[in-house]
């Protein structure tokens, strides 16, 4: 198995709050809910669960000026863009793109309650933001659910309509992160008798870039002064029923993981299996998972 790298810092965060948004599998994210529904749950469940963990960390690490020009690629419902811009006020200028017009129906609601001016909602998407070259002083991309392989493309984007000196930040997760889960999935594999498997399970634990990947990405993609900015941050379940339900889960994450077992009955046996060995191990404790929320920041 591979180890993944400890945050520089050695911060270590525990956001327990995640066994409040438990629901049912067959509550969230599902194909019969309609866009907007799904918009609704996503700024009800991931939003506070995920999302949060990287502006908080945008927050901590990045002093805004005002008078600034700032884009949010990939800004969900708004709730960062829309703090940004009440924050700087009516100086600066705030555009959030989403791919999701659903999302941004609720983003530009909460910018509406807060009567605010200064900020914007379009469509478009992290790596294709529909904004015209050079146009900002303050990049923020979301690449936090992205695939690696997509990661260049965004980044591309972000420093294309970044102005000279300006500056870009992409959040990501990095290697190591959900590895307490990877470690059981391989114990669940080998008990039931699949560890043919094992290959495609390393490069599970492997895909996501290490923080010297993600330095060198956006140094290729023209930035400097690149530094990069990790917390270790740790999620808390009640038992492997709340982790499989948990929209954040079972909405992002589940079906990619399971993917590599090659039909129903097997996904079923060793789920099951995934479930025993959480329960087990866990000895009446929380089961705790944990991502690197990464920065990667510089100047065009």
């Amino acid at each position: 198995m591979v180890a993944g790298e400890d945050p520089p810092d050695g911060h270590d965060a525990v956001l327990p709050g995640l066994r409040l948004i438990m629901l049912p599998s067959d509550a969230i994210m599902t194909t019969t809910k309609d866009a907007k529904e799904l918009a609704y749950l996503y700024d009800l469940f991931i939003v506070p669960g995920w999302r949060e963990v990287f502006d908080r960390l945008v927050d901590d690490e990045l002093k805004i000026p005002g008078k600034i020009r700032v884009l949010d690629a990939g800004c969900g419902t708004g709730g960062f863009a829309v703090d940004l811009a009440a924050k700087l006020g009516a100086d600066s200028e705030i555009i959030g793109v989403d791919e999701s017009d659903e999302r941004l129906a609720l983003a530009r609601g909460k910018a509406e309650m807060q009567k605010l001016s200064n900020i914007e909602f379009l469509h478009g998407s992290p790596a294709a933001t529909a904004q015209a070259d050079n146009a900002f002083d303050l990049v923020v991309g979301d690449a936090t659910m992205t695939p690696p392989e997509q990661i260049r493309s965004v980044l591309t984007e972000l420093v294309r309509v970044a102005r000279p000196g300006g500056t870009i930040v992409l959040k990501l997760t990095t290697r190591g992160s959900f590895d307490e889960f990877f470690s059981i999935y391989w114990e669940a594999l080998h008990d039931t008798g699949h560890d043919d498997l094992t290959p495609q399970l390393e490069s599970l634990i492997t895909e996501r870039l290490t923080i010297s990947d993600a330095e060198t990405l956006a140094k290729k993609a023209g930035l400097h002064r690149v530094r990069c900015v990790t917390r270790k941050e740790r999620f808390d379940y009640a038992d492997a029923a709340a982790f499989f339900s948990a929209p954040l889960i079972e909405s992002s994450f589940l079906d990619h993981w399971m993917a590599i077992v090659p039909n129903e009955a097997d996904v079923r046996q060793v789920s099951q299996k995934l479930h025993t060995i959480i329960d087990r191990e866990r000895e009446q404790m929380d089961f705790d998972v944990s991502i690197k929320a990464t920065l990667v920041m510089g100047q065009k």
